[in-house]
């Protein structure tokens, strides 16, 4: 249908109040906001109302150039955007991408730029702070400016090298005592170091870090409820001790750079389990078999489990060749992603048996045959053990209780698709 002169005339954005504009253009990127005040004489004045009033700031060092002087214009931009706005004019979220990019000198951002940054987001009163990018580097005059922002809610750092004689980086009195969610790209360094700053974060209820490589780790916290941990760079036969009593949720993502670490310690509250392990082989087993006992009474269990690509042959990932797996007494639900072949099929009827309690059952078979480092896999040895060959299976409703051997029966027969479907 044609549209009419006079609809096209119309220009709806600029009728909106100022008021929404300016919210509107907070959402974008600093460098994105300023060039709207060239689309026409409504929108001049609004970009300085944005650096004024706007509750959200990003300044994205990609929007600048690879040039010798992009650091210099970034610098400039974060200046003139931030550093001049006044505190009366809160500031609740800020985020900041320092990307490789840019040719930053030690002297520019360590010992002046950055200090002062962070100056002005405490004096801002900054709830929320974001920091990524390669090119922040950490010192002593930067992570204790940013613990010392007091009205900090939530807060993201990039890699964290803490080394055991540092003690500059973390302050002895952390002031982050509204800080509830912090999450840590990478975490290399003395475990004590880290569990001391824990400690002082009263207020603490979402932690999320990837652990490089340490040998052993240990984590103790009160108050912590959520918990992801990226396992990367790991040694072989390290172990993570997790003493955490108020955990709900507990999250691990392993990519398979070295070994899995035994994961073990006290997790009475827990609630709900995410493992997604990638790349596993066969001496990853028992590891795996721990950390199923160490979540065994959770009400929540989803598992995305995936064969190195170098393996040529099946092996069983959920246990030990010889051992049973755990009881799992308090299991409501079940969320598996694997390849179901012979072993892990077998592995898993045996988890049913011990999951009295399950009322909901997906199972979804993944497997890939098209690497080419794999191409000598027999696709036969991979195929789906599932009811009909199939690649996914949904049971919900189950409340098995005393009919959990014919349910067992019923998957052992793999039985046919539509009698899948009526089980619910």
């Amino acid at each position: 249908m044609a549209i009419s002169p006079i609809h096209q005339q119309i220009d709806r954005l600029s009728s909106l109040p100022d008021e929404l504009l300016v919210i509107i253009l907070s959402f974008l990127p600093v460098r994105a906001a300023a060039r709207t005040s060239m689309l026409s004489r409504r929108f001049r004045h609004l970009f300085g109302a944005v650096l004024e009033t706007s509750p959200s700031l990003e300044l994205i060092s990609r929007d600048f150039p690879h040039r010798r002087t992009s650091a210099a214009r970034f610098i400039t931009t974060a200046e003139q955007t931030l550093l001049r706005r006044s505190p009366s004019r809160p500031l609740p979220c800020l985020r900041l991408e320092l990307s490789r990019y840019l040719k930053f000198s030690s002297a520019e951002t360590d010992s002046s730029f950055l200090p002062s940054l962070f100056i002005q987001a405490r004096s801002l009163g900054v709830r929320r702070l974001t920091i990524e990018g390669a090119a922040f580097s950490p010192c002593c005059l930067t992570l204790p400016l940013i613990f010392s922002i007091t009205s900090l809610e939530f807060l993201s750092l990039p890699r964290v090298v803490i080394c055991k004689r540092d003690d500059s980086l973390f302050p002895s009195a952390v002031a982050l005592t509204n800080l509830k969610s912090l999450s840590m790209e990478r975490y290399i360094g003395d475990p004590f170091r880290l569990n001391q700053l824990l400690s002082q974060l009263c207020s603490l209820e979402d932690f999320s870090f990837e652990l490089g490589n340490v040998p052993a780790f240990e984590l103790f916290n009160q108050t912590i409820r959520r918990l992801k941990i990226i396992l990367s760079g790991t040694t072989k036969n390290n172990t993570v001790m997790l003493s955490l009593p108020s955990l709900e949720l507990l999250h691990v993502q392993y990519d398979g750079m070295v070994g899995l670490p035994h994961i073990y310690g006290d997790v009475p509250s827990l609630q709900k389990a995410v493992l997604n392990l990638s790349f596993l082989r066969k001496k990853d087993c028992s590891a795996v078999a721990a950390l199923l006992t160490f979540i065994s009474h959770a009400k929540e269990l989803i598992l995305l489990l995936k064969e190195n690509d170098d393996e040529m042959y099946p092996f069983p990932i959920l246990m030990k060749q010889g051992k049973d797996l755990p009881n799992f007494p308090d299991l409501k639900h079940l969320n598996v992603t694997m390849c179901f072949h012979k072993y892990n099929f077998k592995a898993i009827v045996m988890l049913l048996r011990h999951a009295l309690a399950l009322e909901s059952l997906k199972l979804v078979h993944k497997v890939s045959l098209s690497n080419s480092r794999t191409c000598a896999r027999t696709e036969n040895d991979w195929r789906s053990m599932l009811p009909r060959n199939a690649r996914k299976v949904f049971y919900t409703n189950l409340h098995l209780g005393q009919h959990n051997k014919d349910f067992l029966k019923l998957v052992g027969k793999q039985c046919s698709s539509s009698v899948v479907e009526q089980h619910h």
